[in-house]
Parts: structure tokens; C-alpha cells; sequence
């Protein structure tokens, strides 16, 4: 057809030998795309449920686990909304770190905090079972460790007659499952702050650190 086979079949050959590095680079490009593009969509769900966690009952508990904590102003004046939103990750574990909880689990507030576990215990065993959240180690570790508290208090008859070491032993738990559920509350928040701008409007109105007095 154009009367030059040599160079026909020389260019020919040419593009031939570079087929299989052009499938390579465009295969390689094309499936780290759809990698990027699934793994926004497993995110995207993973904070749905979060959102939705924390929408039902995490800010709640969150509020509830604060009236144990003896340094609670202290800790409303460390995280605050601006800092918080703000600030990147490791710089917001610092502020959580400088807070020195202070958790005391006085049995005259139990029964309010067990109430509060039982009502929530099927709802956060639901929340198990979802398998997006497999991804998410720090949010299940969170649950598992608020879990706890409920079933260390359902296994207690009468919070008036706890021992001491009863207290202490509450105690830990509840700081353990608190600085845990900040962690994820924070994350909650600067999720929303750039996402869904309206529902940040209405997670800080019910921030339990602008409440500086507990009963």
C-alpha cells in the first residue's frame, strides 16, 4: 500500500515490542485509579458509621464519661473547637495527652452510666458485626473498650458497696474507653468540618467540652 514494505514492517515490529510495556503501564495506572477510588469509597462508609455512632449515642456517653473526670475544665480549656479542627493528628493527640484525666468512678453516677451502657449495648454490638469497620482498628478497638465498661458494670449488683479496688478497677476502664472515644471524636469532627459543614454546625453545639460543670 505504501510501496515501502521494509519500513512498514519495521515500524510495524516497532510498535509491537512496546505492546506489552504500554498494557503494563496503562494496566498498572488504571488499577491503582480503581484502588484509590475503592479505598474513598470504604472510607466514606467507615465515617458514615462513625458519624452515625457518634449522631446516637457517642456524644451522649462521651458527656457521661466527662462528669468522672475531676479535671474536666481543665480539659475544656486544652480542646477547644479551634484547636481541634485545626490541627493535625499528632498535634491533637499531644493537647489530648497534656488534659492529665483525672477519672474517678464515684458510684453515685453509676447507675446513670449503666443505664445509658444497657440502652446501647444492641445498638454497639450492631455496629460490630459491620464489616466496613474491619478496616478501622482504632474505632472497633474504641467500641470493644466502651463494651467493656457496660459489662463491667452490668456484672456489679450495688454501686454503693463497691470496694476500693472495685473503683479503681471502674475507673481504669472508663479512662481507657474515654481517651479512646476523643481520639475518634476528634477525628469525627474534622471529618465533618470538611465535608458536611452542617452537621459540624450541630456536633459542636452539643461539644462536651464547652460544658464546664458537670452534675
Amino acid at each position: 500500500m505504501f510501496h515501502d514494505a521494509k519500513t512498514t514492517v519495521f515500524y510495524m515490529l516497532q510498535d509491537l515490542a512496546f505492546v506489552p510495556i504500554s498494557v503494563l503501564l496503562v494496566s498498572l495506572i488504571i488499577n491503582r485509579l480503581l484502588n484509590i477510588m475503592e479505598m474513598r469509597k470504604k472510607l466514606k462508609k467507615i465515617n458514615v458509621i462513625i458519624s452515625t455512632f457518634f449522631i446516637e449515642s457517642g456524644t451522649e456517653m462521651l458527656l457521661e464519661f466527662s462528669k468522672f473526670n475531676k479535671n474536666h475544665l481543665n480539659c475544656c480549656n486544652i480542646l477547644t473547637i479551634n484547636d481541634i479542627t485545626n490541627k493535625k493528628e499528632s498535634e491533637i493527640k499531644k493537647l489530648i495527652n497534656e488534659c492529665k484525666f483525672e477519672m474517678y468512678a464515684d458510684p453515685e453516677k453509676l447507675q446513670s452510666l449503666a443505664k445509658l451502657m444497657a440502652d446501647n449495648k444492641t445498638f454497639m454490638i450492631n455496629m460490630l458485626e459491620n464489616s466496613n469497620l474491619l478496616e478501622h482498628d482504632s474505632f472497633t478497638d474504641m467500641i470493644w473498650a466502651v463494651f467493656h465498661v457496660g459489662d463491667e458494670l452490668r456484672s456489679r449488683d450495688r454501686f454503693s458497696s463497691l470496694s476500693e479496688d472495685d473503683i479503681t478497677h471502674i475507673s481504669s476502664d472508663i479512662l481507657r474507653a474515654y481517651t479512646a472515644m476523643i481520639s475518634e471524636w476528634v477525628n469525627y469532627l474534622k471529618y465533618l468540618h470538611k465535608e458536611y459543614p452542617f452537621l459540624y454546625a450541630l456536633a459542636i453545639k452539643k461539644n462536651p467540652f464547652c460544658i464546664n460543670e458537670l452534675n
